[in-house]
């Protein structure tokens, strides 16, 4: 049997995640791309079955084809000593039926998101004829991303007739093609009978071809013994929704033969505190009849779709009419200069999986914004604005930003000069080649829309020209339009941060979160101007929202960064560990870094290993923001300051025009070779006496004066204010107390309740 640390292919085996009848899944890394992956270990006897594992991996191949952001991706198939393995996304979270049954109900806006997902996902599904058969909670995994539809294990191939009329009464024959990843026995042909009794059940426990699917979850033709269709999935959805509704299901039999009795007659009992228009529409997905349900899921998905966005969408802003009217007669008067950025462009394949990227993009979920991105190019390899997307979203992984890249250079020529798609496509290519500053200038002369408005603020952002994005940001919130305002109240609040605004900020925060209720990036930002502004325990309340709304590694670094703020440093140790173990192979550094120092300060020995992988030969030594990581190491272990302030120039050296988000790595190797020369810890200890040959050192006044370039301090808990710390204690050493005094002040006044500040001031004044 596998054991963890084994290498299957290029797949190395981390640890079990669970073990039944098909056998085994493990979470395992892909030592060639850097991620974590689920591998699934299908058992042995599937390859002694030939006809079995023929007909498993041909269905596998169909269920991979189904490209959703709300599907669990099948990456590939491969073979191992024997062993059938699917490697598959591998999801964190948990199923939905574990969080109902601990966290009840969710509020109804996001019960309507959820159910708006399952139900898209399988139309995705429906689109290449494939019928899930196994809808239920515990096939649902609700992720930081959102949610994921598992297991099509017992799926199907739709063989309707074309007038999609139901099949007689008859169970399906073994002949039907299934999708049998799940299968636990040779299918075996079924014979024609009504409903089926307890002993049917027994059966179909070892005898999958008898019924197939869940029974709580079954339609009622299917347990009359008929072919299920589409509308058989609308019921099982109508089943699922009500449970997300309501926090149970709506059949509640405590025997097999009862619990059909229900499906196939009795009503569901009514639902608690749901608005009437949402009670109608899953009653209608639950009618006994088949033809009086929605007729597809699309019909289903859509109208819930209409019902959450009518409910809790921001309200449109719109002209009033006289002042439409007049622009209208202007236009008409002197003629009107159209740009054809702003002509409207035909459909495309993959427009709408665009639309809803930028949506779930103005919401900071990156990641499934990034997913949807990938269904996009999976219909439109070469779609303009998705590639442009890919790489002006950030968190794109480097395969995904080089084919983006490549596939934008190829599209580039076929676009019309001056059109929005091709100066998009500039833009990002600019982007990766040139730095965000350069790629700003392409939008200066350029007539811009509010997006485009937009990006040219957040690449001020980017290039870390505050002054400029603040007021760029501030004037983007001064329209009444609403389109990407989650992600401008995101970033104007880090910009007011920085440029010492608290009071607005937490204004901004709280407008963020009034705006996007029960959204765990608007909350955690609201935390965070709290923290900022002094106020822990709102501060705190916050951040565990957030985590609430959202369990994921920025949710748990922000509690944790409250946390350790107020002074509660052994919890804020363990949600950062558990950040860490959450956190891709761009963002380990940067947990490492925070954790690293926290550890450092509690008298953690465990503080060294943490920050040691950044460092050559570690497990996280090629990733590009790993400078706040080699600068705690050097810190930390002034014996490996030396190393570390080598590698931060080699990183300096071989940095893109793109601004360092955590820190400039030439000033940071300034401050570790300084800090380690002179005294070592000196933001804990006071400082010895400074090595009389070290005064004149010519390095020390480029120590001072180059600019550290962080992000606020309050969005990089503990580091960027511990390289200040570090800063002051140089100036101290060398008899310039007072500057020391300033420098950490002005810092104090901005971080309040960071002990080490308050403490090293106290030496100073």
């Amino acid at each position: 049997m596998p054991e963890a640390g084994d290498l299957v292919g290029p797949y190395r085996l981390v640890s079990l995640l669970g073990k039944g009848a098909m056998g085994e899944v493990w979470r395992a890394r892909d030592e060639r791309l850097d991620r974590y992956v689920a591998l699934k270990i299908l058992p042995a006897d599937a390859a002694g079955d030939v006809e079995r594992r023929a007909r498993m991996l041909r269905e596998a191949r169909a269920a991979a084809a189904i490209r959703h952001p709300n599907v669990v991706t099948l990456f590939d198939i491969v073979s191992h000593h024997g062993d059938d393995i699917l490697v598959m996304e591998l999801v964190e979270g948990r199923t939905l039926s574990e969080t109902l049954r601990s966290d009840g109900a969710p509020s109804l806006e996001l019960a309507l998101r959820w159910i708006e997902s399952v139900a898209d996902a399988l139309v995705a599904a429906h689109a290449r004829g494939i019928l899930h058969r196994d809808i239920k909670a515990a096939n649902i995994m609700v992720s930081p991303d959102g949610i994921k539809v598992l297991d099509f294990g017992l799926a199907k191939l739709r063989e309707s007739d074309p007038t999609g009329a139901s099949s007689s009464g008859m169970r399906p024959a073994v002949s039907n093609t299934r999708i049998a990843l799940d299968e636990t026995m040779a299918s075996r042909p079924a014979e024609p009978t009504g409903r089926p009794s307890s002993a049917d059940i027994e059966s179909y426990k070892t005898h999958v071809g008898s019924l197939i699917g869940t029974p709580l979850y079954m339609a009622p033709e299917q347990i009359a013994g008929e072919l299920p269709d589409e509308r058989s999935e609308v019921f099982s959805v109508g089943v699922l929704a009500y449970e997300i509704l309501s926090g149970k299901p709506p059949y509640n039999a405590t025997t097999m033969d009862a619990l059909f009795g229900q499906i196939m007659a009795d009503p569901p009992p009514e639902l608690p505190k749901v608005p009437q228009a949402i009670v109608e529409i899953v009653e209608r997905a639950l009618a006994k009849e088949r033809s009086a349900r929605w007729a597809t899921m699309a019909a289903l998905r859509d109208v819930v779709a209409a019902e959450r966005k009518r409910r809790f969408a921001p309200p449109a802003r719109r002209w009033p009419l006289a002042v439409a009217a007049a622009v209208l007669l202007a236009g008409a008067a002197v003629g009107v200069y159209v740009w054809r950025a702003q002509q409207p462009e035909p459909p495309r394949p993959g427009d709408e999986y665009v639309t809803r990227a930028l949506a779930e993009y103005d919401v900071f979920y990156n990641d499934r914004a990034q997913s949807f991105l990938r269904a996009a190019l999976a219909a439109a390899p070469d779609h303009p604005r998705a590639n442009a997307y890919v790489i002006l979203f950030g968190g794109a992984s480097e395969i995904d930003r080089t084919k983006a890249v490549e596939a934008a250079t190829r599209a580039r020529p076929g676009l019309a000069e001056g059109s929005k798609d091709r100066l998009l496509l500039d833009v990002a290519i600019a982007l990766v080649e040139d730095g965000p500053a350069k790629a700003r200038e392409l939008l200066a002369t350029t007539p811009r829309d509010r997006e485009l408005a937009f990006w040219a603020a957040e690449l001020a952002y980017q290039s870390g020209n505050y002054a400029v994005a603040h007021d760029e940001y501030k004037t983007l919130l001064a329209s009444p339009d609403s389109e990407l305002r989650g992600r401008i109240y995101d970033h104007y609040s880090s910009v007011l941060l920085y440029v010492d605004d608290p009071a607005e900020a937490l204004r901004i925060g709280t407008l963020y979160r009034d705006a996007f209720p029960g959204e765990a990036d608007a909350v955690a930002v609201y935390a965070t101007t709290l923290a900022a502004a002094g106020k822990y325990p709102e501060a705190l309340a916050a951040a565990e929202e957030a985590l609430r709304l959202a369990e994921g590694e920025d949710t748990l670094a922000g509690l944790g960064k409250v946390l350790a703020l107020s002074g509660d440093r052994k919890r804020a140790i363990d949600l950062y560990r558990r950040s860490l173990d959450r956190a891709g192979p761009a963002r380990r550094p940067v947990r490492r870094a925070a954790l690293g120092l926290l550890q450092w300060l509690d008298g953690d020995r465990a503080a060294l290993a943490t920050v040691t992988p950044c460092l050559a030969g570690g497990a996280d030594a090629d990733a590009r923001e790993r400078g706040p990581c080699l600068f705690v190491a050097g810190v930390i272990d002034a014996t490996l300051a030396d190393q570390a302030a080598m590698e931060l120039d080699a990183l300096a050296a071989a940095a893109t025009p793109v601004r360092p988000a955590y820190g400039a790595p030439a000033s940071l190797a300034k401050l570790v070779r300084a800090s380690a020369r002179f005294f070592g810890g000196a933001c804990v200890l006071p400082p010895p006496p400074p090595d009389p040959r070290g005064l004149t050192d010519p390095t020390l006044p480029a120590v001072y004066t180059t600019p550290l370039d962080f992000y606020a301090a309050y969005h990089v808990p503990f580091f960027a204010t511990w390289a200040v710390c570090e800063r002051a204690a140089l100036l101290a050493a060398h008899g310039d107390r007072a500057g020391a005094a300033d420098l950490l002040r002005t810092v104090a006044d901005r971080a309040p309740g960071r002990s080490w500040l308050v403490t090293t001031l106290e030496r100073y004044r």
